[in-house]
């Protein structure tokens, strides 16, 4: 199996055929290595540090390793998988993820094989964003402003304390930690609410207008069974057809059942069940 890093010519060719992952690439602005196979892309390696995934302190080494050619023979998934690995430890990664679909059974054995571990499942959803949504007036929405970040993080964490979304949970364990500039690169990123019902927050919503992305949505826990969660859900998409989104996208985890349904009664559809797996250098680690 040949490796091409991304300052290698020979890269150039290979990416110029995956319009998706070069823009990823070149958006992350990370050092990454091209693993072809029979001058087929099988899969990547980009190395980075946190605050990418927010899965460990800030400034804490990790790799993404991506499966690109899901038709690969399970040997040459394996041996990319090893081959991979071995990369990540010579970039003293402390971690790395897989993100792989639920239904690539071989793939995901021969990653679970090399000492990767389960840690997220979830799907991710599609709403066209074709009829209108009118928000209910009961709650009352404001907009969180810069310096409200860290409180706002505080209030997140707390409507989604039990949550099963490990993945989240870390994140936001993590994200008080991160330093105000990139708390205000965060808040450049996305718009972000609190719910209000007599002068008591209720929920919170994150979203991102550019991608029409809901990001994320929570509601206290002491408040749920009242229709809450649904009224911020549509209010967030009213937000995001305003902005001149055509659909709406999120991620939720698969045994957040009481969400899924929530989700799938204001029209998303279950697109694709995606798994994602960490590998780590360090026993203590998650």
């Amino acid at each position: 199996m040949e490796v091409y890093s991304h300052e290698d010519a020979g890269t150039k060719p290979f990416m110029s055929r995956m319009p998706k992952i070069t823009e990823q690439v070149e958006t992350l602005k990370l050092p990454y290595w091209l693993f072809v196979e029979n001058a087929s892309p099988t899969g990547i390696v980009i190395i980075g540090k946190e605050p990418i995934q927010l899965l460990a302190p800030p400034g804490t080494t990790m790799a993404f390793i991506d499966l690109l050619d899901m038709k690969s023979s399970r040997d040459i998934i394996g041996t990319f998988a090893t081959e991979a690995l071995k990369l990540v430890s010579q970039r003293n990664a402390e971690y790395a993820l897989a993100k792989l679909p639920s239904e690539q059974d071989e793939a995901i054995q021969e990653f679970q094989t090399k000492g990767f571990k389960e840690f997220d499942d979830c799907y991710h959803m599609i709403c066209k964003l074709g009829k209108t949504y009118s928000p209910s007036t009961e709650l009352e929405f404001r907009q969180i402003r810069k310096e409200e970040m860290r409180r706002f993080i505080i209030l997140t964490r707390k409507f989604l304390q039990d949550s099963p979304d490990v993945a989240l949970t870390m994140a936001l364990r993590y994200m008080l930690e991160l330093p105000d500039e990139f708390l205000d690169k965060y808040f450049m990123m996305e718009e972000f609410y609190t719910a209000w019902k007599e002068e008591q927050p209720v929920g919170i919503l994150n979203i991102n207008s550019t991608k029409g992305l809901v990001s994320n949505l929570g509601v206290a826990p002491q408040q749920r069974g009242k229709g809450y969660g649904r009224q911020i859900m549509v209010f967030g998409l009213h937000q995001l057809k305003r902005k001149g989104c055509e659909q709406a996208y999120l991620r939720v985890h698969v045994k957040n059942k009481p969400a899924v349904h929530l989700y799938e009664t204001l029209g998303f559809v279950k697109a694709q069940r995606y798994k994602r797996f960490v590998w780590r250098a360090l026993p203590s680690f998650l």
